[in-house]
Protein backbone atom coordinates (compact mmCIF):
# COMPACT_ATOMS: atom_id res chain seq x y z
CA UNK A 1 0.00 0.00 0.00
CA UNK A 2 2.94 2.46 0.12
CA UNK A 3 3.58 4.31 -3.37
CA UNK A 4 4.95 3.45 -6.37
CA UNK A 5 4.14 2.16 -9.43
CA UNK A 6 1.69 -0.58 -10.52
CA UNK A 7 4.08 -3.30 -10.94
CA UNK A 8 5.73 -2.70 -7.27
CA UNK A 9 5.69 -0.30 -4.11
CA UNK A 10 8.12 1.96 -3.08
CA UNK A 11 11.04 0.89 -0.91
CA UNK A 12 10.55 3.10 2.44
CA UNK A 13 13.41 4.37 4.88
CA UNK A 14 14.05 2.09 7.72
CA UNK A 15 12.37 4.89 9.80
CA UNK A 16 8.94 3.09 8.97
CA UNK A 17 9.84 -0.53 10.51
CA UNK A 18 13.59 0.33 12.70
CA UNK A 19 12.00 3.47 14.46
CA UNK A 20 8.41 3.76 14.70
CA UNK A 21 7.10 0.27 14.37
CA UNK A 22 10.12 -0.97 16.55
CA UNK A 23 11.64 1.77 18.64
CA UNK A 24 9.20 4.53 19.40
CA UNK A 25 6.39 1.42 20.13
CA UNK A 26 8.82 -0.23 22.97
CA UNK A 27 9.69 3.01 24.42
CA UNK A 28 5.80 3.39 24.48
CA UNK A 29 5.44 0.38 25.78
CA UNK A 30 8.02 0.75 28.53
CA UNK A 31 6.19 4.23 29.28
CA UNK A 32 2.94 2.19 29.50
CA UNK A 33 4.57 -0.22 31.75
CA UNK A 34 6.15 2.09 33.91
CA UNK A 35 2.14 3.98 34.59
CA UNK A 36 1.36 0.76 35.08
CA UNK A 37 3.52 -0.39 37.82
CA UNK A 38 3.31 3.20 39.59
CA UNK A 39 -0.64 2.28 39.90
CA UNK A 40 -0.71 -1.62 40.58
CA UNK A 41 2.78 -1.65 42.23
CA UNK A 42 3.38 -4.82 39.90
CA UNK A 43 5.96 -5.06 36.94
CA UNK A 44 5.23 -5.50 33.30
CA UNK A 45 6.51 -7.88 30.13
CA UNK A 46 6.31 -5.40 27.21
CA UNK A 47 6.06 -7.83 23.90
CA UNK A 48 6.64 -6.00 21.33
CA UNK A 49 8.10 -6.54 17.70
CA UNK A 50 8.41 -4.56 14.40
CA UNK A 51 6.39 -6.06 11.97
CA UNK A 52 3.86 -5.58 14.71
CA UNK A 53 4.39 -2.51 15.37
CA UNK A 54 4.03 -1.59 11.64
CA UNK A 55 0.93 -3.03 11.29
CA UNK A 56 -0.14 -1.25 13.88
CA UNK A 57 1.15 2.29 12.71
CA UNK A 58 -0.83 1.36 9.53
CA UNK A 59 -4.06 0.86 10.89
CA UNK A 60 -5.39 3.77 9.09
CA UNK A 61 -4.33 2.70 5.25
CA UNK A 62 -5.48 -0.86 6.82
CA UNK A 63 -8.91 0.09 7.41
CA UNK A 64 -9.18 1.79 4.01
CA UNK A 65 -8.08 -1.09 2.16
CA UNK A 66 -11.12 -2.73 3.54
CA UNK A 67 -13.55 -0.20 1.70
CA UNK A 68 -14.12 -0.74 -1.90
CA UNK A 69 -12.44 1.59 -4.46
CA UNK A 70 -10.85 3.80 -1.27
CA UNK A 71 -10.31 7.30 -2.47
CA UNK A 72 -7.10 7.26 -0.24
CA UNK A 73 -5.12 4.16 -1.15
CA UNK A 74 -5.08 1.69 -3.99
CA UNK A 75 -3.60 -2.01 -4.71
CA UNK A 76 -2.99 -3.83 -7.32
CA UNK A 77 -5.03 -6.74 -5.72
CA UNK A 78 -8.05 -4.26 -6.51
CA UNK A 79 -9.87 -2.12 -9.69
CA UNK A 80 -8.06 1.02 -8.10
CA UNK A 81 -4.37 0.14 -8.15
CA UNK A 82 -1.72 1.60 -6.41
CA UNK A 83 -0.70 4.94 -7.60
CA UNK A 84 -4.09 6.30 -9.02
CA UNK A 85 -5.10 7.37 -5.68
CA UNK A 86 -4.98 10.56 -3.26
CA UNK A 87 -2.47 9.15 -1.11
CA UNK A 88 -0.32 6.66 -2.94
CA UNK A 89 0.97 8.91 -5.47
CA UNK A 90 -2.40 9.41 -7.55
CA UNK A 91 -3.10 12.73 -6.81
CA UNK A 92 -1.08 15.49 -8.67
CA UNK A 93 -1.86 17.80 -6.06
CA UNK A 94 -0.03 15.81 -3.48
CA UNK A 95 3.71 14.89 -4.43
CA UNK A 96 6.98 16.18 -5.58
CA UNK A 97 8.00 18.38 -8.44
CA UNK A 98 10.99 19.11 -10.22
CA UNK A 99 12.22 22.63 -10.35
CA UNK A 100 14.11 24.10 -13.33
CA UNK A 101 17.58 23.77 -11.24
CA UNK A 102 16.90 20.26 -10.57
CA UNK A 103 16.30 20.71 -7.37
CA UNK A 104 12.21 19.48 -5.45
CA UNK A 105 8.79 21.45 -4.28
CA UNK A 106 6.59 19.02 -2.45
CA UNK A 107 2.92 19.71 -2.96
CA UNK A 108 0.04 18.57 -0.41
CA UNK A 109 -2.70 20.89 -0.71
CA UNK A 110 -5.53 18.15 0.03
CA UNK A 111 -8.17 20.53 1.41
CA UNK A 112 -10.80 22.33 -0.57
CA UNK A 113 -9.04 26.11 0.56
CA UNK A 114 -5.97 24.75 0.29
CA UNK A 115 -5.87 23.30 -3.07
CA UNK A 116 -7.66 27.28 -4.21
CA UNK A 117 -4.58 28.78 -2.33
CA UNK A 118 -1.96 26.88 -4.56
CA UNK A 119 -3.65 27.02 -7.90
CA UNK A 120 -4.04 30.72 -7.64
CA UNK A 121 -0.53 31.19 -6.56
CA UNK A 122 0.89 28.74 -9.00
CA UNK A 123 -1.32 30.40 -11.85
CA UNK A 124 0.19 33.70 -11.05
CA UNK A 125 3.75 32.95 -11.04
CA UNK A 126 3.57 31.21 -14.14
CA UNK A 127 5.24 33.03 -16.98
CA UNK A 128 2.76 34.35 -19.95
CA UNK A 129 4.58 32.32 -22.41
CA UNK A 130 3.89 29.17 -20.44
CA UNK A 131 0.41 30.09 -20.06
CA UNK A 132 -0.68 31.24 -23.97
CA UNK A 133 0.95 27.28 -24.80
CA UNK A 134 -1.84 25.81 -22.96
CA UNK A 135 -4.42 28.17 -24.72
CA UNK A 136 -7.84 28.85 -22.77
CA UNK A 137 -7.31 25.47 -20.70
CA UNK A 138 -6.64 25.72 -16.51
CA UNK A 139 -6.87 24.57 -13.52
CA UNK A 140 -10.07 24.53 -11.73
CA UNK A 141 -11.31 23.89 -8.36
CA UNK A 142 -13.41 21.01 -9.75
CA UNK A 143 -10.17 19.12 -11.04
CA UNK A 144 -9.24 18.30 -7.39
CA UNK A 145 -12.65 15.65 -7.27
CA UNK A 146 -12.12 14.71 -10.96
CA UNK A 147 -9.94 11.70 -11.58
CA UNK A 148 -10.62 12.17 -15.27
CA UNK A 149 -8.64 15.48 -15.41
CA UNK A 150 -5.61 14.42 -13.03
CA UNK A 151 -2.99 13.57 -16.30
CA UNK A 152 -3.92 16.80 -17.62
CA UNK A 153 -3.05 18.36 -14.18
CA UNK A 154 -0.13 16.86 -12.76
CA UNK A 155 1.50 17.15 -16.75
CA UNK A 156 0.30 21.18 -16.29
CA UNK A 157 2.02 21.20 -12.84
CA UNK A 158 5.53 18.91 -13.98
CA UNK A 159 6.23 21.69 -16.74
CA UNK A 160 5.26 24.70 -14.71
CA UNK A 161 7.06 24.12 -12.29
CA UNK A 162 10.17 23.42 -14.40
CA UNK A 163 9.44 27.69 -15.24
CA UNK A 164 11.08 28.85 -11.86
CA UNK A 165 14.01 27.63 -9.26
CA UNK A 166 13.31 26.02 -5.88
CA UNK A 167 14.10 28.64 -4.31
CA UNK A 168 12.02 31.09 -6.48
CA UNK A 169 8.79 29.07 -5.87
CA UNK A 170 9.65 28.50 -1.85
CA UNK A 171 9.59 32.59 -1.97
CA UNK A 172 6.22 32.46 -3.65
CA UNK A 173 4.49 29.80 -1.71
CA UNK A 174 6.01 31.56 1.73
CA UNK A 175 3.55 32.34 4.05
CA UNK A 176 -0.01 31.21 2.61
CA UNK A 177 -1.48 28.21 2.88
CA UNK A 178 -1.05 26.71 -0.21
CA UNK A 179 0.93 23.48 1.13
CA UNK A 180 3.87 24.01 -1.10
CA UNK A 181 7.04 24.06 0.46
CA UNK A 182 10.80 23.35 -0.77
CA UNK A 183 12.52 19.94 0.30
CA UNK A 184 15.36 20.13 1.76
CA UNK A 185 19.09 18.81 1.55
CA UNK A 186 20.32 17.45 5.12
CA UNK A 187 22.82 20.33 4.97
CA UNK A 188 20.12 22.98 4.21
CA UNK A 189 17.99 21.32 7.10
CA UNK A 190 20.30 21.61 9.33
CA UNK A 191 21.09 25.55 8.47
CA UNK A 192 17.18 26.18 8.66
CA UNK A 193 17.00 23.56 12.25
CA UNK A 194 20.37 25.87 13.72
CA UNK A 195 22.18 22.38 14.20
CA UNK A 196 23.12 19.25 12.16
CA UNK A 197 21.51 16.80 15.32
CA UNK A 198 17.73 17.01 15.80
CA UNK A 199 15.84 18.63 18.53
CA UNK A 200 14.78 16.05 20.81
CA UNK A 201 11.04 15.93 20.48
CA UNK A 202 8.24 16.45 22.23
CA UNK A 203 9.56 18.85 24.61
CA UNK A 204 7.24 19.31 27.88
CA UNK A 205 6.03 22.92 28.26
CA UNK A 206 7.22 24.86 31.18
CA UNK A 207 10.68 22.43 31.58
CA UNK A 208 13.19 24.65 33.44
CA UNK A 209 15.98 22.20 31.62
CA UNK A 210 16.27 21.66 27.85
CA UNK A 211 18.47 18.72 26.26
CA UNK A 212 22.13 20.21 24.99
CA UNK A 213 22.72 19.54 21.50
CA UNK A 214 26.75 19.63 22.04
CA UNK A 215 27.53 16.33 21.51
CA UNK A 216 30.70 16.70 19.34
CA UNK A 217 29.64 14.98 16.09
CA UNK A 218 26.46 13.13 17.13
CA UNK A 219 27.23 9.42 17.20
CA UNK A 220 29.15 7.09 19.91
CA UNK A 221 31.16 4.76 18.89
CA UNK A 222 30.82 0.96 20.40
CA UNK A 223 31.87 0.64 24.05
CA UNK A 224 32.10 4.32 24.55
CA UNK A 225 30.18 4.43 28.05
CA UNK A 226 30.61 0.70 29.09
CA UNK A 227 32.34 1.96 32.09
CA UNK A 228 30.33 4.50 33.11
CA UNK A 229 26.93 2.14 32.79
CA UNK A 230 28.42 -0.63 34.41
CA UNK A 231 29.87 1.40 37.42
CA UNK A 232 26.15 2.27 37.54
CA UNK A 233 25.11 -0.78 38.03
CA UNK A 234 27.20 -1.31 40.81
CA UNK A 235 29.41 -4.10 39.47
CA UNK A 236 32.21 -4.75 41.60
CA UNK A 237 35.74 -4.38 40.35
CA UNK A 238 37.33 -7.73 40.15
CA UNK A 239 33.96 -8.94 38.50
CA UNK A 240 34.45 -5.88 35.69
CA UNK A 241 38.03 -7.02 34.87
CA UNK A 242 36.86 -10.72 34.47
CA UNK A 243 34.89 -9.64 31.72
CA UNK A 244 37.14 -7.18 30.31
CA UNK A 245 39.73 -10.33 30.37
CA UNK A 246 37.07 -12.71 28.75
CA UNK A 247 36.72 -10.25 26.04
CA UNK A 248 32.67 -10.35 26.67
CA UNK A 249 33.09 -6.18 26.50
CA UNK A 250 34.86 -6.12 23.36
CA UNK A 251 38.32 -4.18 22.70
CA UNK A 252 37.71 -2.35 25.40
CA UNK A 253 40.83 -2.92 27.65
CA UNK A 254 42.62 0.86 27.51
CA UNK A 255 39.33 2.33 28.64
CA UNK A 256 38.80 0.34 31.97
Amino acid sequence: MLPGTAEKPSFPLNILADFAGGGLTCALGILLALQSRNATGKGRVVETDMVSGVRYLSSFPLLHYQVPNSPFFGDSEKENGRGTNILDGGAPFYNVYTCADGRWMSVGCLEPQFYRAFIEKFIGALPQAFLGEQGDWRPTEAMRTDESKWPRLRAFLEFGFRTRTRDEWAKIFHGTDACAVPVLSPTEAAQAAGSTIPTPHPMLAGSSQRPSNSVGSGSLNPGEHTKEILKEMDLPGDELAALVRSGALGNIRTKL
